[in-house]
């Protein structure tokens, strides 16, 4: 899910390593190991996609690689070692480490932003029952629309459900009018709603509350075992792209629009209110675990995940030794 952008080569922005003139990135100097990261393709992967284009990484003296990926494999990637670290949907970072725990979350990327986005007939959702609705199967999309059944007396069997793995394609559908209405991430939201005349049925705020986490940064244990100083200086670049993101978010749509996301300027601009960059998401613990109850609900994992899924230790002790990077941005634990 989220893990397509219309090409399958790499870039990198890290020395040694080849340029990819498709890209138009240039390596950067760094050091160190090199840590190739894979992806999707929300708005909640904006920090790694802005820390890459303004060297963030290298500003630190870390060596990084974005992976892009074809859909469905970001996942696979971190999970078959292919890549050290990967900003994913932590519901299918769970789905992947309930059979090979192998990696941790070390901090947030992006919160909110997920919709649940309905043709103008449908108001609400009671209206959706007997009606064809996509998703993104084991996604926090789908996840976060099964969470709104349970709470409208419903479940998946009153829906006609329909999975589609690619977000373009699913959104594509909708727009279409082969789908009556669709649970997708931001910037694609704004722009289904917008081309249909159609409608928000929910954000997930008024069931998961604010600052809710999508995207999620992880990383290898082994990395995080044997490379301390190369994680903590990953979670660095990572506030440095939030908070350039927040301080200048036209500038930062800029350097996104058409190459990383396949949306026009207002409609990026519009979505990003809704799904901003989140680094500190210390408090959020307890919630990602709890979205496993629904997976097992829906038999996406058969066991919770262990304590060792979420692990915060190198985020405290960037905010510890580097306060400065966490008191500029916006999101901060209430914990």
């Amino acid at each position: 899910r989220r893990e397509f952008l219309g090409r399958s080569v790499r870039f990198t922005i890290a020395v040694g390593i080849t340029p990819a003139c498709l890209s138009g990135v240039q390596p950067a100097e760094g050091s160190g190991p090199l840590v190739k990261f894979s992806h999707g393709t929300g708005l909640c992967n904006m920090p790694l996609f802005y820390a890459g284009e303004k060297k963030l990484f290298a500003k630190y003296g870390a060596n990084a690689e974005v992976v892009l990926t074809v859909p469905g494999t970001a996942t696979i990637q971190l999970a078959s070692n292919q890549v050290e670290m990967a900003v994913l949907p932590y519901t299918s970072a769970i789905a992947a480490y309930t059979r090979s725990p192998g990696f941790s979350v070390i901090s947030g990327s992006g919160i909110q932003g997920l919709q649940v986005v309905a043709k103008p007939a449908l108001k609400g959702f009671a209206d959706l029952k007997g009606k064809k609705v996509g998703a993104q199967q084991a996604d926090t999309l789908d996840i976060m629309l099964y969470d709104y059944m349970k709470k409208h007396g419903m479940t998946y069997k009153d829906l006609q459900m329909q999975y589609i793995a690619d977000t373009f394609e699913l959104s594509n559908a909708f727009i279409a009018g082969q789908l009556d209405a669709i649970a997708i991430i931001e910037p694609y939201a704004t722009k289904c709603k917008t081309a249909t005349g159609g409608s928000f049925l929910g954000d997930g705020i008024d069931i998961y509350g604010q600052g809710y986490p999508d995207c999620v940064l992880l990383a290898q244990k082994k990395v995080i075992d044997k490379e301390p100083e190369v994680v903590k200086n990953v979670i660095r670049a990572f506030f440095d792209a939030e908070y350039e993101i927040e301080s200048n978010i036209d500038e930062a749509a800029k350097l996104m629009v058409g190459k990383y996301y396949k949306t026009d300027m207002a409609s990026l601009l519009s979505a990003a209110k809704a799904q901003p960059p989140g680094v500190d998401i210390r408090d959020k613990r307890e919630f990602m675990f709890g979205r496993a109850k629904s997976m097992r609900e829906l038999n996406y994992i058969s066991k919770d995940p262990d304590q060792d899924f979420v692990n915060f230790k190198y985020l405290d002790a960037v905010i510890k030794e580097s306060p400065e990077l966490w008191r500029r941005v916006r999101v901060h634990s209430r914990t």
